[in-house]
């Protein structure tokens, strides 16, 4: 089948995990896949020309690649959750008329943001894959042609990283608590940095932060904590996850969005076989659950507690690290989840 993506931006981490994760396995049996993507993305602008005129950039961008779908004629398209960030659906619609199959793609909460717009977007949709039960819940008001796919990573690209020897200390590594993502989302560190303050007074290790820019970690108080800052790449992205003994995600109790976000850092930590500490929000407290991967935190005194708990276990952290890239292989790789997207994408 021909089959066109219309994505968000090439980093946009939705776009990277939903969208091109899936990729070479449609391709290698046999479909042929078009990718139209946001330029610049969605959520940027080019600095050098402004904000007004990126738009422009844009626009023209979409314009152009609805005139490739119009030629290309694709039997479905796959649609990351709209064509442009905005309230707008006129461009959603010729796209829509490009194909006989359109499935969209709702990864977080952005009908919060357009509450108006993401119905419209339901209800000209064959099919929506949602990301998190969340989700579904809302979706299901519109529509019952749904499916949950989750937010997946490639065991094949997501290397197991080898455990740490008992004696790592002794030897002189300092253990890593490890934090990936855009540049924005460092400010969900706040939430945890009390904890990882007291941390430090009792116990040597290091906070590395992966992130494309780190104007929000000079607004933090991490007096006291050996930070390391790592600029993203991608094509380093697994390297820099090698480096973590624990992955945290925390994340701020008090935004609604946050109850639908998709789980993805804490499935690239699972998925190199590290536990990780995070807040116990949406689908987060469903993975955490049991502690059989990590440990749920919610309060200053469980982020305190949980870190100590596994810089200090190192035969703590490989066990749970095991456990949780098994649950990744199970429910969250592309290995599992890419055949029931094929099989959406291509069900007339």
């Amino acid at each position: 089948m021909r089959i066109g993506f219309v994505t968000l931006g090439a980093n946009v981490p939705s776009t990277r995990f939903r969208f091109m994760a899936m990729l070479p396995y449609l391709q290698a049996q046999g479909h042929e896949v078009r990718v139209w993507t946001s330029w610049p993305s969605v959520y940027e602008h080019f600095p050098a020309i402004g904000w007004r005129a990126s738009v422009a950039v844009k626009r023209w961008t979409r314009w152009r690649q609805w005139l490739a779908a119009r030629v290309f004629q694709p039997d479905c398209i796959y649609l990351e959750r709209g064509v442009y960030h905005d309230s707008t659906v006129q461009m959603d619609q010729r796209f829509r008329r490009c194909t006989p199959r359109l499935v969209l793609d709702v990864d977080d909460g952005i009908f919060l943001e357009f509450p108006e717009k993401i119905p419209k977007l339901i209800a000209m949709s064959d099919h929506v894959v949602v990301a998190t039960p969340s989700i579904s819940q809302y979706v299901s008001q519109y529509t019952p042609n749904w499916t949950l796919v989750p937010t997946s990573v490639s065991l094949a690209r997501y290397a197991e990283r080898p455990n740490q020897p008992a004696n790592a200390s002794t030897l002189g590594a300092l253990p890593t608590v490890g934090w990936i993502g855009t540049g924005p989302n460092v400010a969900f560190l706040e939430v945890c940095a009390p904890a990882l303050r007291q941390l430090a007074k009792r116990i040597d290790y290091e906070l590395l932060v992966v992130a494309n820019d780190d104007r929000q970690l000079a607004q933090l108080d991490l007096t006291g904590v050996k930070v390391r800052f790592q600029p993203w790449q991608a094509e380093h992205e697994i390297e820099h996850l090698h480096q973590m003994d624990i992955g945290i995600m925390p994340l701020p109790e008090d935004r609604p969005w946050m109850r639908y976000k998709a789980a993805t850092k804490l499935i690239q930590y699972l998925a190199i076989g590290i536990p990780a500490v995070a807040s116990p929000i949406g689908v987060n407290a469903d993975i955490l659950k049991g502690n059989l991967v990590g440990r749920a935190a919610s309060t200053t005194e469980q982020w305190v507690e949980h870190l100590y708990e596994l810089l200090t276990n190192t035969y703590l952290r490989n066990q749970l690290g095991q456990c949780g890239r098994a649950l990744v292989a199970q429910q969250f790789s592309v290995e599992a989840n890419a055949p029931r997207l094929e099989k959406i994408l291509t069900d007339y």
